[in-house]
């Protein structure tokens, strides 16, 4: 009987010290790489893959479940990631040089996923909260996305197909969504978020257009579309439940809109 109760107590040691454990899986091709990963707490995990030359890395895991997976192909690439809280999620995907990518998560839930296909792009995400979700793709050189989330159940979708685009999210509250899409050059692409359940979607196709908006209040909708070149559209929503459609077809169209109240709608369409 005492060997049984010692052979338990011996079996429940071993499983808690395994329920504990953290998993780094770290893989370094080339030369001149630099790696520093720092794991606390239980079931954090973390692949890190650096093919190549001079690929920074630095990983900070604290909390509970936290995963996150980092492949760096090419040259002096680097990746910073900070968990901290449980079950975020970060997938990271570099290839080409030079590129930049930030994730920062405080909170549960989160997920990222970023990928960088070209040579210095920079992308940025960070979340404060629970169940936000961000998507940065960049297809090109010089591109630049930043992507910013406090509060629930947000979600931004930044996608930069070309060279030198900016796109910048943020959103503050609840359940919010944005969707930026830049096919081109030197496009411009700024939407803000205060409130619960506004929707921007943006698509940008040619060269050097810029779109703005800020919704301030809940259940806002925005549709901004430019095709062709030099075109420029600001909208404000400040209220509940506003519309508005914007449509840019051509060059050196400008729009700016403004909506404030309750429930208006706008439909606006440039075209030469």
């Amino acid at each position: 009987m005492r060997n049984l109760f010692t052979g338990v107590l011996t079996l429940t040691a071993m499983g808690f010290a395994f329920a504990q454990m953290n998993i780094d899986v770290s893989t370094q091709n080339g030369n001149l790489n630099a790696a520093t990963v720092t794991q606390t707490g239980m079931l954090n995990s973390n692949s890190l893959l650096q093919d190549g030359n001079r690929n920074v890395a630095t990983i900070d895991q604290t909390g509970i479940q936290n995963s996150n997976i980092v492949v760096s192909d090419g040259n002096r690439n680097n990746v910073d990631v900070d968990q901290t809280g449980w079950l975020n999620v970060n997938n990271t995907n570099q290839v080409g040089n030079r590129n930049e990518a930030s994730t920062l998560q405080w909170g549960g839930w989160n997920s990222v996923d970023q990928d960088q296909l070209g040579n210095r792009n920079d992308a940025s995400a960070t979340q404060y909260g629970a169940s936000n979700a961000i998507i940065q793709f960049q297809d090109g050189n010089d591109n630049s996305a930043t992507a910013l989330q406090v509060g629930n159940s947000n979600a931004a979708g930044q996608y930069q197909m070309g060279s030198g685009n900016n796109a910048v999210a943020a959103q503050g509250g609840n359940s919010n969504l944005i969707v930026q899409w830049q096919d081109g050059d030197d496009n411009v692409a700024v939407h803000g978020q205060l409130g619960n359940s506004n929707q921007a979607f943006v698509g940008q196709f040619g060269d050097d257009n810029q779109a703005y908006a800020a919704q301030i209040g809940n259940g806002n909708y925005l549709e901004q579309g430019q095709t062709g070149n030099s075109n420029t559209a600001l909208d404000i929503q400040l209220g509940n439940s506003n519309q508005a459609y914007i449509y840019q077809n051509g060059d050196s169209h400008l729009h700016v809109g403004t909506q404030i109240g309750n429930s208006n709608t706008l439909t606006v369409t440039q075209s030469n």
